[in-house]
């Protein structure tokens, strides 16, 4: 059988930077089952998985604009630091709260400066490139 739409999909993944470093995988867990055209997957992944079947390798290259966007540098943003928990005060120090409509939002400290620090509001993976090698386990 091949992938379609409203198919149930098993497959094993994993995803790395062009350096080489894994971002995420299912290696050491089990098999991600998810259905096809649902968005449960990065687009760009998804996409290309139609027509696959059980056993099918898919190796491919997603750009920033298919995978999670190109990093935004109105999304970095000074915050005074009397502002700020005490713990976060610290690159790379993450934190999270509540966007303009509600929403939960993270950022990362990426500079200290005298007053202020500058959070990055960005994905974590924004602005990169993600390689994924994806094996399709099984197809309903």
């Amino acid at each position: 059988m091949k992938i379609a739409e409203n198919s149930t999909v098993t497959i094993d993944y994993t995803m790395t930077l062009d350096n080489g470093e894994v971002v995420d995988s299912t290696k050491d867990t089990d098999p991600l089952t998810y259905t096809q055209g649902e968005g449960e997957l990065i687009s760009g992944v998804e996409k290309r998985m139609d027509g696959l079947k059980k056993g099918d390798t898919l190796e491919v290259v997603l750009s920033p604009a298919e995978g999670f966007g190109d990093a935004d540098p109105e999304a970095k943003i000074e915050i005074p630091q009397t502002d700020l928990p005490p713990e976060a005060l610290q690159v790379d120090a993450l934190l999270q709260g509540e966007g303009p409509q509600g929403q939960s939002i993270e950022g990362r400290v990426v500079e200290l400066k005298e007053n202020t620090a500058l959070v990055d509001f960005n994905h974590p993976l924004a602005g990169k490139n993600l390689h994924f090698t994806v094996t399709v386990v099984d197809v309903k």
